[in-house]
């Protein structure tokens, strides 16, 4: 008609253009792509065997690796034996801490001086043991005299090094690094907890006036 040539187009239905792949070319390749894992690449193993082992593998080596290291480390601070550390060199400090009391005026009587002394003795002896750095080789802390004048307490302090660690422990065994572990500990709290003293309900240490001086290392 009109000299034009009418071809007639197949009609679909609405079924088959539901099931009717959108990209052929990339339909067919799929199947393709996930049959590679299922090949054997030698004797009876498959790909998928093969990147499954692997990745096991790996994981047992982390493993093991992580048990290795943690099975041979060795901290230097617990290479040493109680019986070293008894028998090494002494190094003794003492110190000069002042006591603040809400009356500064306050005349402390026998009993009061000895309950600060048996305060401040314990709190001196729970820092050090417990320091990390040095408690292994802390050995006792006592507070020997008290000044009236100023509020000012004198205390010893005793630990004992082995000979094997002398050049490891410069560092920790000087003046600077055994006073900065009780000045922390002061400024964390400054308040003396336990003591029922009359007339002074609330004392406090000064971290400011604390002082550490090295007085003797020997064996």
């Amino acid at each position: 008609m009109n000299g034009h040539e009418t071809i007639d187009l197949p009609a679909l239905s609405n079924e088959e253009r539901e099931h009717e792949p959108l990209n052929p070319e990339a339909h067919n390749q799929t199947p393709a792509y996930f049959k590679s894992c299922f090949e054997t690449v030698f004797w009876k193993c498959k790909l998928w065997m093969i990147l499954t082992s692997a990745f096991l593998v790996l994981i047992l080596v982390t493993i093991l690796s992580l048990v290795f290291y943690s099975a041979v480390y060795i901290d230097e601070d617990d290479y040493w034996d109680p019986e070293s550390i008894e028998n090494g060199s002494l190094h003794n400090f003492t110190g000069i801490l002042k006591i603040h009391c809400t009356n500064p005026d306050l005349e402390l009587s026998e009993s009061a001086f000895k309950l600060i002394f048996e305060n401040l003795s314990k709190r001196l002896t729970d820092v050090y043991s417990h320091s990390p750095a040095l408690g292994r080789y802390f050995v006792m802390a006592e507070v020997v005299s008290f000044s009236k004048e100023n509020n000012s307490a004198s205390y010893l302090l005793w630990f004992t090094v082995p000979p094997e660690t002398e050049e490891f422990m410069k560092s920790r065994m000087s003046e600077g690094f055994v006073m900065n572990i009780l000045r922390q500990n002061i400024y964390d709290k400054e308040e003396m907890d336990g003591l029922n003293v009359p007339d002074c309900t609330n004392m406090t240490l000064d971290p400011t006036s604390l002082s550490v001086m090295q007085i003797q290392t020997g064996e």
